[in-house]
């Protein structure tokens, strides 16, 4: 399970970017899964109550966002691209509505901590 991985190394920027400012725990950590990277959001909150165990985020409450997948092509057309069929996930590459081409993604595959929150005290 790759959440699992990831999991890990957004404890281990949390827990760096809390030492660095001198705070002694984490209370919150916001993270942002792009619909096309096949990450599944549930398992990824799951993972990072696991790994944040006996750490500074410990007892850090996690919110997921979902960044909504987008792709263009070169002949002007740009929305949400196709999903693959018989299966509720973006394809990684797909055909423009429009000409036939392939698409490319502009948004929608990035899966990043977002923000960390710290006591104020």
């Amino acid at each position: 399970m790759h959440e699992m991985s990831i999991a890990d190394s957004m404890i281990d920027i949390a827990e760096r970017t809390a030492a660095d400012n001198d705070a002694d725990r984490i209370t919150g950590l916001t993270v942002a899964v792009g619909e096309a990277t096949h990450v599944n959001p549930d398992q990824l909150s799951h993972a990072l109550e696991v790994m944040a165990d006996g750490t500074l985020a410990a007892d850090a409450e996690i919110t997921m966002e979902t960044i909504d997948a987008e792709a263009s092509c070169e002949c002007g057309w740009s929305g949400e691209p196709p999903t693959v069929d018989g299966a509720a996930m973006i394809a990684p590459t797909s055909k423009c509505p429009e000409c036939g081409s392939r698409t490319e993604l502009t948004r929608g595959d990035e899966c990043r901590l977002e923000s960390i929150s710290v006591p104020e005290d």
